[in-house]
């Protein structure tokens, strides 16, 4: 029988309840000894309890504590404290959606062989770079598509505001939206366009430029096409309605 403990001085979270839920899923045993919030000791019995053991540190590390690291790497980026709350929680939902392990059981199998305790942030600073890589990536990229959403944002303000000191060069244009995402264009005079799915800014850009006094847009996408909806009704606002 042996006993081994991970602790933490950093991390703000009672360990041994999230240690014991964790250890709870596997299928081997393991009592937790009584003990504070920051720290959870256990006595093993054999190799077997060991793995488990290193089984449940992983999921602990890996899925419960990765948030603190998470925030930790949001909070250096260059953005303002309403940007940061907006990434976080999409940066951890991306990276939850991985499976991946990074080898962290392995590399704790490997640490308890020769050690007693395991300091949580420690090991996850400086055994666990392929793992704190990838949750970079991924506040990289969440980060990447809000700074994309404010400019495209800022650029459909300033077509609102463009076409609305435009005079109308046309009296109505209709706009349907069919089911497989395509679009088609009819002015009143019976002039048909039609656009494939991928082409919305396309759309955008020849209503820009015809400025009609009125746009009937009929929405047959089953709500596939509500974004771009909301867009229409930023840039032509008091020229458009939409019938779903």
């Amino acid at each position: 029988m042996f006993v081994r403990s991970v602790s933490t001085q950093e991390y703000d979270v009672d360990i041994r309840r999230l240690l014991e839920r964790r250890l709870n899923q596997t299928q081997c045993r393991i009592e937790l000894s009584a003990g504070e919030k920051n720290i959870a000791r256990a006595e093993l019995v054999d190799e077997k309890a060991l793995d488990a053991w290193c089984s449940a540190v992983a999921e602990l590390l890996v899925r419960d504590l990765s948030h603190f690291e998470l925030a930790r790497l949001v909070n250096e980026l260059p953005l303002s404290l309403p940007e940061k709350q907006q990434v976080l929680p999409e940066a951890i939902k991306n990276s939850r959606s991985s499976e991946q392990r990074f080898g962290v059981k392995r590399a704790l199998l490997n640490h308890f062989a020769d050690h007693e305790n395991l300091v949580l942030e420690g090991f996850m600073r400086f055994r666990m770079q392929d793992a704190l890589s990838f949750w970079a990536l991924c506040i990289d990229r969440v980060a990447e598509e809000m700074q994309l959403e404010k400019e495209y944002s800022e650029l459909m303000r300033i077509l609102g505001a463009f076409v609305e000191l435009q005079p109308p060069r046309i009296k109505e244009v209709s706009l349907c939206v069919n089911p497989d995402g395509s679009y088609t264009l009819t002015d009143d005079a019976d002039v048909r366009i039609d656009y494939e799915a991928r082409a919305r800014d396309g759309v955008i850009d020849v209503l820009v430029g015809l400025a009609p006094e009125r746009i009937t847009v009929y929405d047959l996408s089953g709500g596939k096409n509500d974004r771009f909806n909301e867009t229409l009704s930023k840039v032509f606002a008091g020229r458009i309605k939409i019938y779903r």
